[in-house]
């Protein structure tokens, strides 16, 4: 009977509810030192983003002041922009990014 209450006492609980990880969106801040190129270059390199794309999300920067460059879960978001700025300081870039929590309801309205 001992060992009976021992084994329900060491038993997991394991629930069958999986949540997705929250996700994290990536902005890309302007700056006035940064080249448009180089920014181009780390959307694509970075962010896996074709030509076209990155070239849309600079121009969105340039004139709106930050662009979303994608939405990630915390540790690819804050890994990806790490790398990033990395890159840029190397190139003696201030280039500077922002992740916030992604809520998709605002997300969707906005658009």
């Amino acid at each position: 009977m001992e060992e009976r209450e021992r084994t329900r006492r060491d038993e997991t609980i394991v629930s069958d509810r999986t949540q997705e990880p929250k996700q994290y969106q990536v902005n890309i801040l302007n700056d006035d030192f940064t080249t448009f190129e180089f920014v181009i270059d780390v959307v694509m390199s970075v962010f896996f983003k074709s030509l076209s794309e990155a070239e849309e999300i600079a121009n969105i920067t340039h004139v709106k002041g930050k662009a979303a460059v994608g939405v990630y879960s915390y540790d690819i978001a804050h890994s990806k922009v790490a790398k990033a700025v990395a890159l840029a300081r190397a190139q003696n870039f201030p280039l500077r990014f922002e992740v916030v929590p992604f809520d998709k309801l605002r997300s969707h309205n906005n658009q």
